[in-house]
């Protein structure tokens, strides 16, 4: 039984590894090249079924990195708390 290369390989966890090809992902769906999905995206062109699937990506994308930056659906563990400063008094 062969599995298909998705099977095999897990999604990346981070959004700049979810982000890295949208618009080659976009372009490949729509079948347009992906200059042309760039262009688009900046506001050179105008095509609103590209603007839409564009959109539909990046809410998938969203989606499976939640609204925090990790990937994890939390926070990073290496965020530091820093006290608040004393003020010093004058005399």
């Amino acid at each position: 039984m062969a599995l298909s290369k998705a099977a095999l390989k897990p999604a990346p966890t981070n959004l700049a590894s979810l982000i890295r090809g949208l618009y080659g992902r976009v372009a490949k769906q729509l079948k347009v090249d992906p200059s042309y999905v760039s262009r688009v995206a900046r506001g050179e062109r105008q095509s609103e079924e590209i603007e839409m699937s564009l959109e539909k990506e990046l809410r998938r994308i969203m989606s499976m990195v939640g609204t925090n930056h990790n990937g994890h659906k939390q926070h990073s563990e290496k965020r530091v708390k820093l006290a608040p400063k004393k003020k010093k008094r004058s005399a």
